[in-house]
């Protein structure tokens, strides 16, 4: 089933053109690694996909309105204020906060959770914030730039997990400078612009 799909979309910042004539789509089971330089409009194409931007010209349909996305940006969306388990309980239910306990024993977190999210290195916030994504149970997950700030270990959980979900049929959509070993396809921004 295609998940999402994009048709010529576009997208212009005061008359020049960010990218344009993009068309992809995205199924269950199916990877989308989005590449591309600083400015190359990676960012602004998952919000475009997630319906946040608007895009200049095209059209992005989703398989329904009730697609369940699990979104993580650049920025990590925790509350500095809180500690680890009080950011994790303030958004899981009991089934998911299991699972959100397990991925804080899993990234090394345990020895912090009692402690503010603002005294975290940026590594652990990093990992804070993508318990929110790996406890979650979507049809579709979108990460932007999600392995910058992990050590080695921590990126190898997540590609396993990435790719658990693929053979499980959850789609996936995501911006990396770094090469994942996730097996999908590509979009280069910067080829698609030449």
């Amino acid at each position: 089933m295609t998940l999402v799909s994009a048709q010529n979309i576009t997208y212009s910042i005061n008359e020049n053109k960010l990218f344009h004539n993009l068309s992809f789509g995205v199924n269950s089971g199916e990877g989308l690694h989005i590449k591309g330089g600083n400015g190359s409009g990676k960012s602004t194409l998952l919000r475009i996909i997630l319906g946040i931007t608007t895009p200049t010209k095209g059209l992005i349909k989703r398989c329904s309105e009730d697609l369940k996305i699990s979104y993580l940006g650049h920025k990590n969306a925790i509350k500095n204020y809180l500690t680890p388990i009080e950011n994790l309980e303030l958004l899981f239910n009991d089934v998911e906060i299991k699972i959100a306990y397990e991925w804080l024993y899993k990234f090394n977190l345990s020895h912090v959770q009692d402690e503010l999210a603002a005294s975290l290195s940026f590594g652990q916030q990093k990992k804070l914030a993508l318990i929110r994504v790996l406890a979650q149970s979507p049809e579709l997950i979108v990460l932007d730039e999600p392995f910058v700030g992990l050590d080695q270990t921590a990126a190898d959980q997540l590609n396993h997990f990435l790719e658990e979900q693929l053979s499980e049929g959850v789609g996936l959509i995501f911006t990396s400078h770094i090469n994942p070993k996730i097996s999908c396809k590509v979009l280069d921004l910067e080829a698609k612009n030449v």
